[in-house]
């Protein structure tokens, strides 16, 4: 018997047309889309369609929609037998929705609440923070770079190291530039500036906040497979101590290592990344055997369905 692992990448800025097609025709995501709609107030295809990536409850929103419409599809069309659910970063909310932990209604409120409450505290800081993502250095390289900043004061720390060669790195903006100068000078590409620091001590402030105005506002439950945390590594049964580890998320560098492990730990043989792009794949692949299952996935699935013969 296959053991599977079920997760769900963080959220990667997705050009709308890419995704639009599956959004506005798939029956999975309507029926997902119809549910968000009344409990948002607006359309989110419509708000999805002209969103930023900053526009953070409608741009959140429609990735956990297009995320878990995938996911049922996967369910209903591809042999998947669970042992573990999982999510690198935001991915971790939506498995929590995907595993049962919360309501899909109450995966929806926690998006808005902690949209709102990390504009407000984002906007209310005397000095901006930021989070740069870059490729093609190595974690030593990426590390090294890092303790030159904090030796003379700049307050910089590694927030993601996805593979030995995409990482990410928090601190005020005024830090990064010089930073990303640094990491081009060092053969590094910069490629995205986000406008908040994630995954770093530093917003400890605002992991406490979100506890206790958004997470403590939610019903957590049992999960329906095990949840694989991307801090820890370990598999996850309890409510309570799901809720403590996605909040711990904030303040925790995100090692893909770690939930490589925690997938070998846990037996798992067979890796479905589940998700609008299929860059997560390479990562895993290298470790056990990997499908994606992206808008495109279900579009080659229903044409050759289409073209077989009866």
């Amino acid at each position: 018997m296959r053991r599977d692992a079920l997760y769900f990448p963080g959220l990667v800025p997705t050009k709308f047309s890419a995704v639009e097609g599956f959004l506005r025709t798939n029956d999975y995501a309507r029926s997902r889309i119809s549910v968000a709609d009344e409990f948002l107030g607006y359309s989110l295809v419509d708000s999805y369609a002209t969103a930023e990536v900053y526009d953070w409850e409608v741009y959140e929103s429609g990735f956990m929609v297009l995320t878990l419409a995938l996911a049922d599809w996967a369910l209903d069309h591809v042999e998947i037998d669970p042992v573990l659910c999982g999510g690198q970063s935001f991915g971790a909310i939506i498995a929590a929705v995907f595993s049962g932990v919360l309501s899909y209604e109450d995966g929806l409120a926690l998006v808005r609440g902690s949209a709102a409450v990390e504009v407000d505290y984002f906007d209310g800081l005397a000095e901006p923070l930021g989070c740069l993502f870059f490729y093609r250095l190595n974690s030593r390289q990426v590390d090294e770079l890092v303790a030159e900043f904090r030796e003379v004061g700049r307050d910089v720390e590694v927030s993601i190291y996805l593979d030995d060669s995409v990482h990410a790195v928090s601190g005020p903006l005024a830090d990064l530039d010089p930073l990303a100068e640094r990491i081009r000078e060092s053969g590094g590409h910069p490629f995205y500036t986000m406008n908040r620091s994630e995954h770093c001590a530093s917003v400890r402030p605002l992991r406490d906040r979100l506890e206790t105005e958004v997470y403590d506002q939610v019903r957590w439950r049992v999960p329906r497979w095990p949840m694989l945390s991307d801090v820890s590594g370990r598999l996850l049964s309890d409510p309570e101590e799901i809720k403590r580890d996605l909040l711990d998320g904030w303040v925790t560098p995100v090692h893909w290592s770690t939930v490589v492990d925690g997938m070998r730990t846990a037996r798992a043989d067979h890796a479905h990344i589940v998700g609008p792009r299929n860059m997560f794949s390479r990562i895993t692949n290298n470790a056990l055997p990997t499908d994606v299952i992206t808008p495109k996935t279900v579009a080659d699935r229903e044409r050759a369905r289409e073209v077989s013969p009866p």
